[in-house]
């Protein structure tokens, strides 16, 4: 008989399980090797919080002072544009020519294979040949780090003064008021003093002045009168008789501050003003307006010396500082007295590049010793400045730089770039103060838990040099993200083992084999780890998801194989031959379930780009849990098996069929395959329906993934100063604290209000630093705010920003605000995005005119705009060529002259310390606070003639002008751009707007460019990928089968079950209320290798039965009753598995969970029921399959197995 001779065979044959019961010292220390293997491996693998993806990105900078965003575009950002596309691996150039300066980034391709360092050097070479820029342009800089990202932000922040210094400082002030209002009647005239608190490095001066001019324009406004200047030691004030309120004198100090100086700042580091109305009310008054304790100089002093301490770590990569404001030295000149004197502002540049030289010195041999010879001369304080002699006064006497100028040191003001940090202080209050972001990268390969120790051993060790009060608060922290990921796989190991137990313990009814599943468990964990380290795979989040969805699939063929094993115990062999007899007679099948497991995951290492770079560690990591699962299960298994499994008899297949739930599906099982056209039916409707339900399911590329992380995009006009970009990021973040606390009020927690919101990080000016792979920073513009958001609960992160973004979109109405969640996988940015491209600049207006109202129209689009903004006016200055001839005036006069007045020339520099602090000269505020001033403005010629007024030789005149011009691979391109509402997708967006926009890009004239950019890009790019993998895993999947069936048909039987398990997931995906994206459609392909394993395993015992000679329908039912018990363990584990990762591993997983989970449900029930349909079908209607029975009789069917020989060593 065909059967006994295959035992027979079996019975001489050697292999692996066989050796390893057969030497079990052997096999003993190869479990403990394999153990402190994956110890080993787990401990040295690289961790960080995503997939390390080389960065393509890198970004270039010319600067062009004043220039108009129009003569950028075309005599800079043109070149650097032909310049890029040069290299043939650049791809989607993108350009902002701003006025005075241009933006180009670019991408490398993503798919090729090239040297990256080696391309982008070679653009550098490129960038600086380069040589026909316009003069005045420059330097290029080339950016070519622009990708990097920090795996810590440490945010070094001022806590607010202390009330010890406001009560000291109160007394002051109280005493000078008091002094100032002696012997006036308070009474029939009230009065308020205007105090101003500052540190004493501040030259008391510079504010006095300010504030003085401040007040003295609001008198001739007639708003107060008999103003009086008083100062002391870190004060300044007003004092002055007015019937304003309180609020409304605060009001229009704001507002004449900012008509005056541009700014309601009379200095960074000053207190906002104090309003005193009564001298008694001077400390409430200052508490309420009370600043920050420490200066920006000190921050940069504070952040100089951490940034030192964190470089000199051999794991730290780079560490950057964000936030620091740029000190200079101010001359501040009046043009009417330079002019007195006969100077021109380039004057002063000539006359302190004389006199400010650095040390220099020569060598003198003198009596046989070489004697250093040095003279002296550079400027190290203010006072070296101001003592320095520019000429003779009419009466003779020396004349001073000091006598000539106002010579303040200070910070860029108004200043263009600025971090703050808010939190709450000790009492629950929220306070913002004035900071510095460190930026801190990790080497490559290296562990992110061990980073983040080294870390925070430096700060521990440079804290001591720090004040105690000194705020340090991580902004963003890799460390603990990693962390919170390993605990994630560490609990769902944990939930998984009890799980496998209790549903092993159920199946087998055997706590015996129950152990031995979960013990198998952990084994292959450890031999996994060992494989994936060595080939140097690291600990991120998707190869530790990758992990946690191996857990159930790496039950399957132990249970198969524990399974053989107590199968054979209950035919009769002793445990040292079931031990190795079950595995080495479903080897081969084990081996065919765990291929097409694993080419159904292998070809997604062909994804392109970095969609697969994203991906690469999740194929790898199951493919080889895989195979250590196959390892273990012929090895181990059996090796444990022997000690631990005991013999018991096994129910005889008769009465199975008769009893239980095996009897219930052997009843339903006949009558399926007696009216199995019916059944086929009835399937093919479950196909429909699934048809049906997936047109419903919503598409969607990457979902977002739950991050303690989010952050706010703030946009103004384009032509919008700092200022005013920082006033409304305040409302902004005011806004936000509001909305936390009433989302903290509905959430509650302990029966307490849940606290939200931990801190915000706010940079104005421009964007942060890189915290996120995916969060692409904004380069420097005045009208740009980012707000980086933490919370407390990463699943607090989501729901808070959809209650935060109509609440922003409603009280802030004249900016556009985006709260942006971080982004998984390859980024997309703002989710709509549709380009159009042409180089008519008006018509290209009108047109995305026209675009931007098919969106406006469409209900569940919001936020509608382009790239481009509002036209802003600017100045333009005319010269009268006569008129200046007359003058002896060039246009090179009137340029720099302009140039020297509004923006200053840097005059030199002032060596303090080890820094180099520039000298600027320029027109004092006084004189250029208004646009009318222009006209005034001095024009000082070259030829030594006396300066004359701007309107004698120039008119000026206001017009209307685009401030950025947008291009996209060399074309001016406008970009229109929205969201989704709340509750839609970017897809339903589209789909709504897809007739219009068809009907829109038909009507484009000759020349224009309609192109999908956004999620829609990606989405089709990425799904056109992920169709490729499919057919690939199928193509190799058949291959497989066709091998081990040796028969074309067969396949094609496992083939027809797998569009159940598919309609299964989407059934799942349907009722769970997810779409269908990249991680459903990966979850569906990954779902084909688990249905053909199982499928695989059962036509295994179909042909086994046949061998034994039954009819067709009793072996297919019969098998199934045999497969019944491994298939609903399995299926159950692997299932089960998965739901730790769909709880809590965030919407980035619920799909691919969710549809896994459905399918492998479902594909249960198929498996079991209608694969035996189908085969019957197949065999007995389309006879393309032939059931040939071997010989049999029925005293062989019921033919004791053959003894096999004892094991020695071994107990029986």
């Amino acid at each position: 008989m065909a059967h006994a001779r295959n035992e027979q065979s079996t019975n001489k044959k050697q292999n692996l399980a066989r050796f390893f019961l057969e030497q079990p010292h052997i096999a003993w220390v190869s479990l403990a090797v394999a153990l402190l293997w994956g110890i080993y491996g787990l401990l040295k693998m690289p961790q960080r919080k995503d997939p390390d993806i080389p960065v393509r990105q890198a970004m270039v900078i010319v600067p062009w002072q004043g220039t108009s965003a129009d003569e950028v575009e075309q005599l800079v950002t043109r070149k650097v544009e032909q310049a890029l596309a040069s290299n043939q691996w650049v791809t989607e150039i993108k350009s902002a020519s701003r006025t005075g300066s241009a933006m180009v980034q670019f991408e490398l391709a993503e798919k090729g294979k090239y040297d990256r360092d080696k391309e982008l050097d070679d653009v550098k070479i490129r960038l600086d040949a380069i040589h026909d820029l316009p003069q005045g342009t420059g330097p290029i800089l080339y950016i070519k780090d622009f990708g990097d990202t920090s795996a810590l932000m440490l945010t070094v922040a001022s806590p607010p003064a202390d009330l010890a210094q406001v009560n000291w400082v109160s007394k002051l002030v109280e005493a000078q008021i008091r002094q100032v209002r002696s012997g006036l009647d308070t009474h029939t005239q009230p009065r308020r003093s205007v105090v101003v608190v500052f540190p004493k490095s501040i030259d008391s001066d510079e504010v006095e002045r300010k504030l003085s001019w401040v007040t003295r324009d609001m008198a001739t406004q007639h708003l107060c009168s008999d103003v009086r200047v008083f100062s002391g030691a870190g004060f300044t004030g007003v004092d002055l008789a007015t019937n304003l309120s309180t609020p409304d004198l605060q009001s229009a100090l704001r507002k004449f501050a900012n008509k005056d100086l541009q700014t309601d700042e009379l200095h960074p580091d000053a207190w906002k003003p104090a309003i005193i109305d009564e001298p008694a009310n001077t400390t409430a008054a200052l508490q309420a307006v009370a600043g920050d304790k420490y200066t920006y100089r000190d921050l940069d002093d504070f952040t100089d010396t951490l940034q030192r301490s964190l470089k000199t770590l051999s794991i730290v990569a780079k560490a950057e500082r964000s936030g620091v404001l740029d000190e200079n030295v101010f001359l501040n000149f009046s043009q009417q007295r330079l002019a007195q004197y006969k100077l021109r502002p380039t004057d002063l540049s000539n006359i302190l590049a004389a006199r400010n030289l650095p040390e220099s010195g020569q060598t003198l041999n003198a009596r046989g010793r070489t004697v250093s010879v040095n003279t002296t001369g550079e400027f190290k304080s203010i006072d070296d400045l101001r003592n320095v002699v520019i000429g003779t006064s009419p009466n003779g006497t020396p004349l001073y730089l000091r006598d000539l100028v106002d010579i303040d040191r200070g910070y860029e003001n108004p200043p263009s770039f600025l971090n703050r940090y808010t939190r709450r202080d000790e009492n629950g209050r929220w306070i913002a103060t004035r900071a510095i972001t460190l930026s801190v990268q990790m080497k490559k390969g290296e562990q992110i838990g061990s980073f983040g120790k080294q870390v925070d051993a430096a700060l521990a060790s440079v804290r001591k040099t720090l004040p105690a009060d000194l705020v340090l608060a991580r902004t963003s922290d890799q460390p603990l993200q990693v962390h919170d990921s390993i605990e994630l796989f560490s609990h769902s190991l944990i939930e998984a083992l009890v799980l496998v137990v209790v549903v092993a313990l159920i199946g087998f009814w055997s706590w015996r084999t129950a152990i031995l599943i979960a013990v198998s468990m952990p084994i292959t964990l450890a031999i996994t780890f060992g494989i994936i380290s060595t080939l140097g795979i690291d600990l991120q989040q998707v190869s530790i998801a990758s992990l946690i969805i191996a857990l159930g699939l790496l039950v399957d063929v132990p249970v198969v194989s524990g399974d053989a094993i107590v199968r054979e115990l209950g035919a009769g062999q002793p445990r040292s031959v079931a031990a190795w007899l079950g595995p080495t007679k479903l080897f081969k099948t084990m081996a065919f379930a765990t291929v097409t497991n694993i080419v159904s995951y292998l070809p997604f290492l062909l994804l392109p780009g970095d969609t697969g770079k994203f991906l690469y560690s999740l194929p790898i990591v199951i493919s080889c849990s895989l195979l250590a699962a196959l390892l273990v299960s012929m090895t181990f298994v059996p090796l444990i098996s022997s000690f631990l499994l005991e013999s018991r008899s096994e129910t005889p297949i008769e009465e199975r069929r008769q009893r239980g739930f095996t009897g219930w599906y052997f009843r339903t099982a006949k009558k399926a395959i007696e009216h199995r056209k019916v059944c086929l039916a009835a399937s093919l409707g479950l196909l429909v329906a699934g048809g049906i339900v997936f047109s419903t399911l919503k598409p969607q590329f990457f979902p977002k993934d739950l991050q303690y992380f989010s952050y706010i995009d703030v946009w103004l006009p384009e032509d919008t100063p700092a200022s005013a970009t920082s006033a409304v990021t305040q409302q902004v973040e005011s806004i936000t604290r509001r909305v936390a606390e009433e989302y903290g009020r509905s959430h509650p927690e302990h029966g307490h209000p849940k606290d939200v919101l931990q801190s915000m990080t706010t940079f104005v000016g421009g964007g942060g630093p890189r915290f996120w792979s995916s969060a692409t920073p904004e380069d420097r513009q005045t009208n740009y705010a980012q707000v980086i958001l933490r919370t407390k609960d990463n699943h607090d992160t989501t729901p808070l920003l959809a209650l935060l973004q109509p609440e922003l979109d409603r009280q802030i109405p004249g900016a556009i605000i985006d709260t942006r969640t971080l982004e998984t996988g390859k980024p997309v940015g703002i989710p709509i995005q549709v380009r159009i491209s042409g180089e008519d600049l008006p018509r290209l207006r009108a047109e995305a005119e026209q675009l931007k109202q098919i969106f406006r129209d469409i209900p569940i689009a919001a936020r509608v705009r382009d790239d481009w903004g509002e036209p802003s006016a600017r100045e333009v200055v005319h010269v009268d060529a006569d008129r200046a001839n007359l003058a002896h005036v060039t246009n090179a006069d009137v340029s720099d002259s302009v140039g020297a007045a509004l923006h200053g020339i840097t005059a030199g520099v002032l060596r303090d310390g080890n820094k180099q602090v520039p000298i600027v000269a320029r027109m004092q505020m006084e004189e250029r606070s208004q646009l009318s001033d222009l006209r005034s403005l001095y024009v000082f010629s070259r030829q030594d003639t006396p300066p004359v007024p701007l309107d004698q030789v120039a008119t000026t005149a206001l017009s209307p002008v685009t401030p950025k011009i947008r291009r996209f691979d060399q074309y001016r391109t406008i970009t229109v751009q929205c969201w989704p509402t709340q509750g839609h997708l970017p897809s339903e967006v589209i789909a709504a707007a897809m007739p219009k926009l068809e009907a829109f890009q038909k009507q484009l004239p000759d020349g224009f460019i309609f192109r999908f950019a956004g999620e829609q890009k990606e989405q089709v790019s990425g799904f056109a990928d992920l169709t490729t993998v499919l057919l690939i895993c199928v193509s190799a999947i058949y291959l497989a089968l066709l091998a081990q069936f040796k028969n074309a048909f067969k396949p094609l039987i496992v083939f027809a079950a797998i569009p159940y398990g598919v309609v299964g997931a989407i059934f799942s995906l349907a009722i769970m209320g997810q779409p269908f994206g990249f991680m459903a459609f990966l979850g569906i392909i990954s779902l084909i290798g688990v249905i053909v394993s199982h499928i695989i395993v059962l036509f295994e015992f179909i042909e086994e039965r046949r061998e034994e000679g039954e009819e067709l329908e009793l072996a297919l039912i019969d098998a199934g009753i045999l497969r019944l018990r491994p298939v609903m363990i399995t299926v159950a584990a692997t299932v089960i598995a998965l739901f730790p990762l769909a709880a809590h591993g965030g919407p980035l997983w619920e799909p691919l969970c969710y549809a896994q989970i459905g399918g492998l449900t479902i594909a249960t029930f198929v498996t079991l029921l209608l694969v035996p349909v189908l085969y019957s079908f197949v065999v007995l209607d389309l006879k393309l399959i032939r059931w040939e029975q071997t010989e049999h009789t029925a005293s062989a069917a019921s033919e004791k197995p053959a003894e096999m020989p004892a094991i020695s060593g071994v107990h029986a």
